[in-house]
């Protein structure tokens, strides 16, 4: 059988802003393999670009070998198809996964101007938590507008917004009275010492994204963090993304299962695995005007569940 790759234009519904960029589309490929489809959701975070999952791509057509030096979101489809192809596509079984049939995701919030969160909300109240993104503590205005608007747990996501421990603190002590379930990544990757001294102190859990790739050091994280969150797209495919939440778990960390934006093909992937989660952020699809595999999954009363 033949390796085909398409690129598909992801436009989203609204501008997606986090602290270090902002966009309204996304260029994502689907990799065909016969029967068989994955995802790549290039980041940028990591140096992936387009262009080089192009290249890596027809490197791989030409020596068909899966190289280290691949991007992890390219490995990710390309570990995906080869496990759906040894399983003959029964991967929960050749795996001995047993998702939840559905689960409750949380719903991402961008970072934006207070004054069009209401409207954003209006018709995302069914969700059980809301994630809002921030940069730093000067969208106070909006996580306290977004207190204003519901009760229900939040989940803060800095992605390595804050420069300093004094910054933090200022911040998490604004915020201590509200019903914060866990803060994700204040801090950059390389802040080692600042998590260490962060953990004892923290009134929330705080739990690693952009620190954890496609795998992290158990006893030193056991320093930094509460947990860690794992995304198909970093670990390089469903087997290793199963490695570290076992991992995890092993370490006691908690366990949040993530995802990019993607279509609904990245997302099922990544559900299949939602029995190692403590919590589930799986809502990427749920920003694109045009999901192109909407068939797959299905978001009902703030639960996300195979059609």
């Amino acid at each position: 059988m033949a390796y085909k790759i398409e690129k598909i234009d992801l436009h989203l519904k609204v501008l997606w802003k986090i602290s270090r960029n902002e966009t309204n589309l996304k260029q994502n490929f689907i990799i065909h393999f016969g029967d068989y489809k994955s995802e790549v959701a290039p980041n940028i975070r990591y140096g992936e670009t387009s262009e080089l999952i192009e290249d890596c791509f027809a490197d791989f057509q030409k020596h068909r070998e899966i190289k280290s030096t691949y991007p992890r979101s390219l490995k990710n489809a390309l570990n995906n198809l080869s496990l759906f192809s040894k399983s003959n596509g029964n991967i929960l079984s050749y795996l001995g996964l047993r998702p939840r049939s559905k689960i409750q995701t949380s719903m991402s919030i961008p970072i934006m101007d207070p004054n069009d969160l209401n409207l954003y909300m209006s018709d995302k109240k069914d969700f059980h938590f809301y994630k809002l993104k921030i940069a730093d503590h000067d969208h106070l205005e909006l996580l306290e507008e977004l207190v204003s608007l519901t009760g229900k747990p939040l989940r803060i996501d800095a992605n390595e917004g804050f420069d300093s421990l004094e910054d933090y603190l200022y911040f998490e002590n604004k915020i201590k009275n509200y019903n914060i379930e866990l803060i994700e990544q204040p801090f950059k990757s390389s802040d080692i010492e600042l998590y260490q001294k962060l953990k004892p102190i923290s009134k929330f859990p705080i739990i690693a994204d952009e620190s954890v790739e496609d795998d992290f050091d158990g006893e030193l994280f056991q320093t930094m963090f509460h947990g860690i969150n794992v995304k198909l797209m970093k670990a390089g495919g469903i087997e290793h993304a199963l490695y570290l939440l076992k991992k995890a778990k092993k370490l006691n960390l908690k366990t949040m299962l993530g995802c990019m934006i993607e279509t609904s093909i990245g997302i099922h992937e990544a559900f299949l695995l939602n029995e190692y989660a403590d919590y589930c952020d799986l809502d990427g699809h749920l920003f694109l005007t045009d999901d192109p595999y909407s068939d797959l999954l299905d978001i009902e009363k703030g639960y996300l569940k195979k059609k």
